[in-house]
């Protein structure tokens, strides 16, 4: 009798460390997509936690708790960006384990009472071990899969897993994880002082206990993921509205270019009208022999032709101002300015997409040619058959992280929360078109390639 009960008591600590391994892979699992950095040491630690706590003999009140928060502590330790965002899924995770294992559960005293808990089982305690292990193996296999579903589900809803949470949101958050947590409080401090009155575990002498208590962990459940799916939509509209205020701020950078445009023609118009006197002056200081007036004036006047035509012809004026402009802002940073640009010209495509396009595009260019020793930018634009090409490439000092959910480039900006939006207009003009936009780099070099179809 006594070795069964050291085999017993092999069995349950053999179980329960193995658990503990996979709950540390399941909280990898969990964390992957949220952080980058170190995220395997953190998961080590928690399972050298959990194993330590368990080991001790003696009980440990919130043990799962203390776990949890060491994650957290070590997460925020290793990668210091994010921590609010690191706060909420550390609570999310415990909430989790206790929701998924209080459901299971049920399916557990399901079969100790139909396969252990018998007079069969209990006058051959050696066939009762063996059918414990299968019972318990079952139920962690179960409980495991379960998660990791579970895991998963969240990760879909889950949309903005780059981004940080406010201060604000995560006290709203938290106001929903609070009713979860008091559930866990009371199930936890009612279970211990019923057994402590009466020397039996409630679930034992009432088994509707277990199921009352599954029923409300399934509802916890439900309110978090709700939750999640409201406070993911609430950011996708605040992104959304960003994305609309930067699109009216190209508007009315637009509505300048067209009026560039417009005084660059009534500068032609007037000089065109004025040419005849310029070239009557020029014609009597020849005469004259007035050789140093007449160089000084003509050199004035090819100053001023210059300066009112640009040196680059695309096809449209919208995009020759734009593409001047950048040219000067370029030579002002000392940045080496290469364009081939060629305006689809007779097509279904509007001068307004394509300054959007171009606006974000040169404008992520200049802000990746930060910090190299010699930076440069291209503009290049042709036409495939029914496709319009349109390529960006400039210099980068290293990769870009890319965001695995969007495909797009992580901003590397501070002020995450009112930046990184131009890929994403650029994007939704491509779409407009039935096009796309592709993302490529390697050797110091960064290209965005985005192509229109044109009817």
């Amino acid at each position: 009798m006594v070795n069964l009960e050291i085999y017993w008591a092999i069995v349950n600590h053999i179980m329960t460390l193995i658990n503990t391994f996979v709950e540390g892979y399941l909280f990898y699992v969990f964390l992957k997509p949220f952080v980058k950095t170190k995220l395997k040491y953190v998961c080590i630690l928690y399972v050298a936690v959990m194993s330590a706590l368990y080991l001790i003999p003696f009980e440990i009140i919130y043990a799962k708790l203390i776990g949890i928060i060491i994650i957290c502590i070590m997460m925020c330790l290793l990668e210091r960006v994010k921590v609010k965002q690191k706060v909420f899924l550390s609570a999310v995770m415990y909430l989790l384990r206790w929701v998924v294992y209080g459901i299971t559960l049920v399916l557990r005293d399901l079969m100790f009472r139909l396969f252990i808990n018998t007079s069969y089982m209990l006058s051959h305690p050696m066939k009762q071990l063996i059918t414990y292990i299968i019972v318990e193996g079952s139920y962690y296999i179960v409980t495991i899969c379960f998660m990791y579903l579970v895991i998963k589900v969240l990760h879909k809803v889950y949309v903005n897993k780059r981004e940080d949470i406010s201060t604000k949101e995560l006290l709203l958050l938290f106001s929903v994880l609070s009713i979860v947590m008091l559930g866990d409080i009371v199930f936890s401090m009612f279970s211990k002082i019923y057994v402590q009155d009466v020397g039996v575990y409630i679930w034992n002498r009432y088994p509707k206990f277990s199921i009352i208590k599954a029923i409300y962990q399934l509802l916890s459940f439900t309110i978090i993921l709700i939750a999640i799916v409201i406070f993911q939509r609430l950011k996708e509209n605040q992104r959304e509205e960003k994305e609309s205020l930067l699109l009216v701020d190209q508007i009315e950078n637009i509505k300048l270019h067209i009026s560039s445009v417009e005084n660059l023609f009534e500068d032609i118009k007037a000089l065109k009208h004025d040419m005849g006197n310029h070239i009557t002056i020029l014609e009597n200081l020849y005469l004259k022999n007035e050789n140093e007036e007449f160089k000084s004036y003509l050199d004035k006047l090819k100053l001023s032709l210059n300066e009112k035509t640009t040196g680059i012809k695309t096809g449209n004026p919208v995009t020759d101002i734009i593409l001047k402009q950048r040219q000067k802002e370029a030579e002002d940073k000392k940045i080496e300015f290469v364009c081939d640009f060629v305006y689809p010209a007779e097509t279904n495509v509007n001068a307004f997409d394509i300054s959007v396009i171009l606006n974000n595009a040169i404008n992520n260019a200049f802000e990746g040619v930060i910090g190299c020793e010699n930076p440069y930018v291209s503009v290049v634009a042709f036409r495939n058959k029914n496709a319009y090409m349109l390529e960006v490439t400039n210099s980068i000092v290293k990769n870009v992280e890319i965001d695995d959910e969007i495909g797009l480039p992580l901003t590397t900006k501070n002020d995450k929360h009112n930046h990184g939006f131009g890929l994403a207009n650029i994007r939704k003009v491509a779409q407009k078109y039935y096009g796309d936009i592709d993302i490529y780099q390697q050797d110091n070099y960064f290209m965005l390639t985005v192509m229109l179809m044109l009817e």
